[in-house]
């Protein structure tokens, strides 16, 4: 570890990331009970509500072929405090929008500049901290950032209650504002500005190109996509599938806080297992865990259990996941030698391309209820499960010319 990461104040860093990174997905989180109000106030279909969440992910995935090699070029903090900034102003147009397009406009700005911010910040962390650190600081800031969807639901139902659904954008704009200043004081530079490439679009393209042939990345990659698609799919179709008798989402708002409780569970044991397992040993058990969980779901929803007893046990999957995700990221990082502001863009771009195209699924089937939703979402884990497995999957060793950079 380097030793800006051990100095007295090391900790001020993750610290601000993790704030600014429960803000940013509050802006997915807060508004679903409001979901079908935004669908009334605009006039407008179910599927075009729910590609409101979709227009986001679209925005966050698009953004970060730009950004990476941006924060790799102008460094890690200039990149995160214009992320802020742009994000302070997308969420003020989120609020103030009077039509369907310039709102789904400045949803698509709000995606961008917030997961431009998160990008800078992760480059950063990884390379500020050694693998297993690094690992143990994603899962405890993973961990804490469920409070966005697990208490931004019900934060957001008790805003509706209050007053009209554009207060919750106003919020947001106010709450990124606020961390411009903390954040740029705590921020670090972890880029070497001595040893920086020339930024030039063919050497860019040349880099994502050979990250994009690099097999053993994008077969875990893959694997990453899929499980994060069911978790997404579940959040936009939540307000749906688990719609009051009135029409109200209380019976949703539950549901997540239990959700994203045990997705936590899951981000609480990664450091124990980690020294007590491989790392590709324990990201087999957690796949395991996240498909047995999906089964138990599907079986209970054919048999029409309560649907109480169908998301407890999708809580089986989410504990899976929470365990899963943040060693699995890592893991697809470390099979690349590219600039790292560039690696973490490839990945951030197609883990939220794969949460966009997993909206508009959700949206253009209209999902309503939770067998369809147990039934995708294990067709889902069975390709991860088979791709994880595979000679490019978690066993597998990166070629030398695999890790080559462009």
């Amino acid at each position: 570890m380097p030793a800006a990461a051990v100095a007295s104040a090391w900790w001020r860093f993750p610290l601000g990331l993790m704030l600014l990174e429960i803000v940013v997905y509050l802006s997915q989180d807060m508004y679903l009970p409001a979901l079908p109000r935004v669908q009334a106030s605009f006039g407008v279909g179910q599927s075009a509500a729910q590609l409101s969440i979709a227009a986001w992910s679209l925005g966050a995935a698009l953004v970060q072929l730009l950004t990476g090699p941006l924060s790799d070029r102008l460094g890690r903090r200039a990149v995160l405090l214009a992320g802020v900034v742009g994000f302070a102003l997308a969420s003020a147009g989120c609020a103030l929008g009077t039509a369907f397009g310039v709102f789904l406009v400045a949803r698509v700005a709000q995606g961008c500049a917030g997961v431009w911010a998160l990008n800078a910040g992760y480059a950063a962390i990884h390379e500020l901290f050694e693998s297993r650190t690094a690992i143990r600081i994603q899962a405890w800031i993973s961990g804490i950032t469920l409070l966005a969807p697990a208490l931004g639901p019900a934060l957001g139902a008790l805003l509706m209650a209050a007053t009209r659904w554009q207060a919750m954008f106003l919020l947001l704009a106010v709450c990124g504002a606020a961390l411009f200043a903390p954040l740029r004081k705590w921020t670090p530079e972890s880029v070497d500005f001595a040893g920086r490439l020339p930024l030039t679009g063919r050497r860019v393209a040349a880099d994502y190109l050979h990250l994009l042939r690099n097999l053993p990345l994008m077969c875990l990659l893959a694997v990453w996509c899929l499980v994060f698609a069911v978790t997404m799919v579940w959040t936009v179709a939540g307000p749906f599938m688990l719609r009051d008798a009135d029409g109200g989402s209380r019976g949703f708002v539950w549901a997540q806080v239990y959700a994203c409780g045990a997705f936590v569970v899951g981000t609480r044991l990664v450091d124990r297992m980690l020294r007590l397992y491989p790392r590709a040993l324990l990201l087999g058990w957690a796949l395991d865990g996240c498909l047995g969980g999906i089964c138990l779901t599907l079986l209970a929803a054919l048999l029409r259990a309560p649907a109480a007893l169908v998301v407890g046990l999708f809580g089986v999957f989410m504990a899976g996941a929470g365990l899963l995700l943040s060693p699995l990221y890592r893991a697809v990082l470390e099979r690349a030698r590219q600039q790292m502001g560039l690696r973490v863009a490839w990945v951030s771009c197609t883990i939220n391309l794969s949460g966009a195209l997993a909206c508009a699924l959700a949206a253009a089937l209209e999902l309503a209820e939770l067998r369809s939703f147990a039934a995708i979402s294990l067709l889902a884990l069975l390709a991860a499960s088979a791709l994880a497995r595979s000679r490019r999957g978690l066993h597998a060793e990166p070629q030398p010319d695999e890790l080559r950079g462009g």
